[in-house]
């Protein structure tokens, strides 16, 4: 089981690695092409779409991902073609509403009617997004690694090549931006269709839907703090502070984001077929075992991947603007890393208790972890960014993530009776805040050289 755990992982994170570094490739692209302003842009309308998204999808994928292993034959391609009805049905409703409302989403946003058909363009992006979500999670859950990475680099090496012909030759911006998506998305979809179809029954069964919306409405409420405590920050921002801090804001969300790509996206998409399998077999004692070794094996891994981030970013953007003509303004981003990257570690480390509380069916652990966290994020925020901007952001973020951290672990300790090994949490952190502190000091006037030394020392202090 063990050896066929790490080849999966490993296929998905083979996958993910190669599009996280196209995504480096295309970052020189966008600061050289796109002023903050345009970047903050199309930031503010990438977290518009989430939110819709969110809020349309009432959770019916964690429903899924639970009661997938208990369904078998016709009744688990109803079960899949039940999901699959609500995602084409909420796709068209929100596509609607960002097609019809485009003018008045963007006077409301950007204060101008500017960006009017940019919301057009997104609503075609969300449109293929939502239909495109349940194939994926077909092949995640039929455990079809290779399908789901082939599908995944396919989408990202056609948006890759269509953002060069957009922003470079026809110089589109923000429109080509996503123009870009919304032809890779659709081609995605025409392809996937045929490779999912022999694991769905296109027909709505009533008595399915209301199960899978009992377990995941909450995950609705989850989701919507999570993404609170996330991206709202960046309307804010926008708001408080104008378009270019949230597009220098967003540049350092991206370098935190590598965090996500390399380690924790891999992670999840492998880790809820394994681990429902794994607990479905095995005694509950093992699971249990398993759900609190968990937690010091996802510190450790982070801890290493936070460093590296962390203590490199800010020589990458020094690197990308002697070298490759990125506008300068973009360097303010460096000293934001090291804060944001730990939003995704700590949400990260968050993980196990997700799964935890699937597992004893109280997926209400999580998200009352997750609205608590979200209400103090949205507080702080704003008392915080009118006065910090981007930096108090990003603090914000992570105090909130801490807050879901020890809420969400307190809460489902009462279910798993205990058993995490504190102390040597605790020991870890220890190390992972000094392993840094001794790397942020190996700064040196050549980029390359100082890269080298911080992330080596630090990692290597780590290690040890």
């Amino acid at each position: 089981m063990t050896a066929d755990f790490l080849k999966k992982f490993f296929t998905y994170g083979l996958g993910n690695v190669l599009q996280s570094a196209l995504s480096l490739i295309l970052l020189p692209l966008y600061l050289r092409f796109l002023t903050p302003d345009e970047y903050g842009v199309i930031s503010v309308l990438s977290v518009t779409m989430s939110l819709l998204a969110l809020a349309l999808s009432a959770g019916m994928m964690n429903g899924l991902i639970r009661l997938y292993y208990e369904s078998e034959g016709v009744q688990k391609k109803k079960l899949i073609g039940t999901t699959w009805l609500w995602y084409l049905a909420i796709a068209a409703l929100g596509a609607a509403v960002l097609f019809a409302g485009a003018r008045s989403l963007s006077a409301l946003f950007f204060r101008a009617e500017a960006y009017e058909s940019a919301f057009r363009i997104i609503a075609v992006v969300f449109f293929f997004l939502m239909v495109q979500i349940v194939p994926f999670y077909i092949l995640r859950l039929e455990k079809k690694a290779g399908q789901y990475v082939g599908f995944s680099l396919v989408n990202f090496l056609v948006d890759f090549a269509l953002k060069l012909y957009f922003i470079v030759s026809l110089g589109k911006g923000i429109e080509g931006y996503f123009a870009s998506s919304a032809i890779a998305n659709m081609l995605t979809v025409g392809m996937m269709i045929p490779a999912v179809a022999k694991h769905v029954k296109l027909s709505f069964d009533p008595r399915e839907f209301k199960q899978l919306l009992t377990l995941g409405l909450p995950y609705v409420f989850s989701g919507i703090a999570v993404w609170t405590i996330d991206v709202s920050d960046r309307l804010l921002l926008n708001h408080f502070s104008g378009e270019a801090t949230v597009g220098i804001y967003s540049v350092a969300y991206n370098f935190a984001n590598i965090f996500k790509v390399l380690l924790a996206t891999p992670a999840a998409l492998l880790v809820d077929p394994f681990f429902f399998g794994f607990a479905a077999a095995r005694p509950e004692a093992d699971t249990r075992k398993l759900l609190q070794r968990m937690l010091i094996y996802s510190f450790l891994a982070g801890g290493v991947l936070y460093l590296g981030i962390a203590l490199s970013s800010g020589e990458v953007l020094r690197i990308l603007i002697a070298d490759f003509g990125a506008k300068k303004e973009y360097l303010e981003a460096a000293s934001l890393v090291p804060i944001l990257t730990l939003a995704p570690f700590v949400y990260f480390l968050a993980m196990p208790s997700i799964l935890g509380g699937l597992w004893v069916k109280k997926p209400e652990v999580f998200s009352v972890a997750c609205v608590w966290a979200a209400a103090l994020n949205a507080g702080l925020n704003f008392l915080v960014i009118p006065r910090f901007g981007a930096f108090g952001a990003a603090v914000t973020t992570v105090m909130a993530y801490l807050l879901l951290l020890g809420l969400s672990y307190g809460r489902l300790e009462k279910f798993l009776r205990g058993g995490y090994e504190w102390k040597k949490v605790a020991r870890v952190a220890l190390y992972l805040a000094l392993a840094f502190t001794i790397g942020w000091q190996m700064a040196l006037d050549q980029p390359l050289a100082s890269l080298l030394a911080r992330a080596t020392v630090g990692i290597l202090v780590f290690a040890i």
